[in-house]
């Protein structure tokens, strides 16, 4: 895409600097992050924006540059080279202004709710564009806190109002974003429905044929929506009627919200234990080899924006059960086998069958094989043309002219940074 009049783009890179401080493991908006990263900062005109409680700062093309490589590969050693770096960018002064009608773009749902964000967009002219993942904490608020539905709400919120431009990952999700707008009276920006791509996780070399012992996988932050339970109910059952026959599972995720059922009951039971393991950090060479190995992937979501993971096993030619949400259903049409997140014995003998390589599972594997996995060059070619869309000057209609100002709202939840605030 060639910018009008060499505009550049503004990345807000702050989630991606809070993951690589903290060392954690990446969850599915995190992958977003990075495949836009890759995909924008190779752009001379690309300008890295760092905030910290809405209060945003724009680097040099220098010090963005060097910035999109610290990310690239944040590895050992990441906090020492970032804070050279911010030594760097602080003795330099304020740091450049953004460039009047710039756009701005945000991929990880970071502090846009806030009043300190949207001053610094007014004061410099600049044109945001939001990618929002989910309306999920707004719709589900049982899954999460009282004050991270209140936060989520404000981002949609302000987005809608604020927004050049909205990104939805999934024709589910700009449908969620359509009928809050309605719902709200609010004005929908111009929305891009652009299903994202899935990660070219490493192809491990294992040998041929089932490893002997039968051995599913989950990938997924351990948190409430993502109904990990159910699969400790599975479990316990199938251990009671297998014994020590019965298959293995592997769960992949940080610790998240509401977390706490799941790791006591796990704690508690021995024989969870030995059958169920938990990996709390995991590159992507050890979800790739878990995945190929495994007779399946289990996503159990109770509700999904659009699944990463799923995509993911599909691509690896894994075949999944899952969900029947109508995200999982975007991503992989008729191959997944789909139950209901709260119908436990289906899942048992879903499993079972899976276990025992069954026909099912001799449906999907048929099927992988003509499966064209979702890919985020489909997605960037999407994102650049409407991107160069938005660059185009409108005219203004007289209707237009004559709608009144739109005072910005007093914020949902207090302007404050709270610990575990970001999604």
């Amino acid at each position: 895409m060639t910018m009008r009049a060499g505009l550049p783009i503004l990345f807000d890179c702050s989630r991606m600097v809070a993951r690589g401080l903290a060392g954690r493991m990446p969850t599915g908006i995190d992958r977003v992050c990075e495949a836009y990263r890759a995909h924008f900062a190779a752009r001379a005109q690309t300008q890295a924006v760092v905030q910290v409680r809405g209060r945003a700062r724009v680097l040099s093309a220098a010090h963005s540059a060097r910035l999109f490589d610290l990310l690239a590969a944040p590895g050992e050693g990441f906090r020492r080279r970032l804070a050279a770096l911010a030594a760097q960018v602080v003795a330099s002064g304020a740091g450049p202004a953004p460039t009047p009608g710039a756009l701005y773009l945000n991929v990880s749902h970071s502090d846009f709710d806030r009043d300190a964000h949207h001053g610094w967009l007014r004061a410099g002219g600049v044109r945001p564009v939001y990618l929002l993942h989910d309306l999920i904490p707004i719709a589900h608020p049982d899954f999460t806190t009282a004050h991270k539905t209140a936060r989520h709400e404000g981002r949609v919120r302000r987005a809608l109002e604020a927004a050049s431009g909205i990104i939805a990952n999934s024709h589910a999700t700009a449908a969620a974003i359509r009928a809050y707008a309605h719902s709200a009276g609010l004005r929908l920006p111009p929305l891009l429905e652009a299903p994202l791509g899935a990660t070219d996780l490493p192809v491990p070399a294992l040998p041929p044929g089932l490893p002997p012992r039968a051995t599913f996988v989950c990938v997924s932050t351990i948190e409430t929506r993502k109904n990990h339970m159910l699969l400790l109910d599975v479990w316990q059952r199938l251990i009671a009627q297998l014994g020590e026959r019965a298959p293995r599972l592997e769960l992949i995720g940080r610790w998240g919200l509401g977390s706490e059922a799941v790791r006591r009951r796990y704690r508690s039971d021995p024989y969870l234990h030995r059958f169920i393991t938990i990996r709390n950090q995991c590159d992507d060479d050890a979800i790739a080899r878990a995945l190929v190995g495994a007779r399946a992937l289990l996503a159990p979501s109770r509700a999904e924006g659009f699944g990463l993971p799923v995509a993911e096993a599909l691509r690896l030619g894994v075949p999944v059960i899952a969900s029947d949400l109508a995200a999982f259903r975007e991503i992989g049409g008729a191959v997944p086998t789909y139950l209901d997140p709260a119908a436990c014995e289906a899942w048992l003998r879903m499993i079972r069958e899976f276990a025992a390589d069954g026909p099912e599972r001799q449906r999907q594997l048929a099927m992988l094989r003509a499966w064209r996995a979702p890919d985020w060059r489909d997605h960037f070619a999407l994102v650049e043309a409407w991107l160069e869309r938005l660059l185009r000057p409108v005219p203004i209609t007289l209707a237009e002219r004559a709608q009144p100002a739109v005072d910005w709202p007093a914020p949902i939840a207090p302007d404050r940074a709270v610990a575990g605030g970001r999604r």
